[in-house]
Parts: C-alpha cells; sequence; structure tokens
C-alpha cells in the first residue's frame, strides 16, 4: 500500500504545476503561442519590424509572462512600439530585397565563383543581418529610442561584438539556408517552424545578446 501511495504522489508531484516536467511544457507553449502571434503580426510585411520587437519584448520578460498572459503582453507591446519599429523596418525591408536581387542576378549569370563580386554583396548582408540582430532587442528594452539612435546603437553592437553576432545570425540564417540547400527538408518542417521556429530562434539568440544588453 505504501508503494502505491509512494507511486501516486510521485506522479500528482511530477504532474503538479511547479514541476520540472510541466515548467518545461510551459516555456514550450510560450514559444508557440508567441510564434503564432508573431506570425499573425507578420503577414503584412511592413509590420515585421514591429511583430519582432514585440516578440524580444515579451521573450525578455519570461519570467513575468505564462503562455496565457503573453497573447495581451505582445500585443500591447506590438502597439507600443509600432511606430518606431515600423520606422525603421521599411527601409531595412528595401535594403534586404536589393541585396537579394542582387544575389539573384549573380545566380542568373553564373557570378557567384567571382571573388570580386560576391564578396561585397555578402558583406552587406552579414552587415544588414548582424544589425539587425541588435536592433529588435534594443528597441524591446527602450522603446523610447528614436530611429537614428536605434540604428546606430545596433550597429556598434554589431560591430563591437562582433563573435556574438555572427552566431547569432547563423542561427537566424538557419531557416533560408536550410530552404535554399534543402529543400525538401524545409517543407517537411515546416509545420515545426510555424509552430515555435521564429520564437525559437529569437530565444537562441537572445542567449547571445542578452548578456550584453542586460548585464
Amino acid at each position: 500500500m505504501k508503494q502505491k501511495s509512494s507511486l501516486l504522489h510521485r506522479l500528482f508531484s511530477l504532474a503538479g504545476d511547479s514541476s520540472p516536467l510541466m515548467t518545461a511544457v510551459g516555456k514550450a507553449m510560450l514559444l508557440v503561442v508567441l510564434n503564432l502571434c508573431w506570425l499573425l503580426c507578420s503577414l503584412p510585411l511592413v509590420t515585421v519590424g514591429a511583430a519582432s520587437t514585440a516578440l524580444y519584448s515579451i521573450l525578455l520578460e519570461r519570467g513575468e509572462h505564462s503562455y496565457l498572459s503573453a497573447v495581451p503582453a505582445f500585443f500591447r507591446a506590438f502597439r507600443r512600439c509600432f511606430r518606431t519599429a515600423t520606422c525603421l523596418w521599411l527601409p531595412y525591408l528595401l535594403t534586404g530585397a536589393a541585396l537579394l536581387f542582387d544575389f539573384s542576378l549573380l545566380l542568373q549569370h553564373e557570378a557567384v565563383n567571382n571573388p570580386l563580386l560576391l564578396t561585397p554583396l555578402l558583406l552587406s548582408a552579414a552587415l544588414w543581418g548582424m544589425t539587425q540582430l541588435w536592433l529588435h532587442p534594443l528597441l524591446a528594452l527602450n522603446s523610447e529610442l528614436r530611429p537614428v539612435s536605434a540604428l546606430r546603437e545596433s550597429f556598434l553592437a554589431a560591430l563591437r561584438e562582433l563573435w556574438r553576432s555572427l552566431a547569432g545570425l547563423a542561427i537566424l540564417a538557419v531557416p533560408l539556408v536550410v530552404f535554399l540547400l534543402y529543400g525538401k527538408l524545409f517543407v517537411q518542417l515546416l509545420p515545426l517552424w510555424v509552430l515555435a521556429g521564429s520564437s525559437l530562434s529569437a530565444r537562441l539568440a537572445l542567449l547571445l545578446t542578452e548578456p550584453v544588453l542586460k548585464p
């Protein structure tokens, strides 16, 4: 009887709200909920910047939110940072589109093996991505930053913390690399990406940037 009671006690402890299992489930659900909110708010491409800043805002405050309270908090952050984040994202979107167009031209003309043409393009794309890596968390921490100041601080952080920037860029670039090189695998993993892809990538990137952002 004691063994049965002990087994039941262990099962209840495992399923308790403060148990390691339920804590892990709660963290996973938080990422899923945030990812769905991000996808919903990113459907018009012009709002990706505000959606990303809102995503980082909740991830930086993850200890204060459950997956239920994260939804209203996400939309409050989205509204709060919408103007500044969108003003910064629109030129970023156009610059990214120009870089992608240039790369497509190199592919069409079979010039990707030409280092004189490819190297400046890759360096520009890397700077574009690394600055973006720092921009949204900085805006999430300080929504009062002016666009020019936010851009300058993000660019300087990207250069000053170069190894963190490169590692974070590699994390964020995984979906694009898989899409370009392994199309079938990308399609197979798409449901998982819809569930938690962007929020998980952002969470991993914060492991690198958060120690600098919040010393």
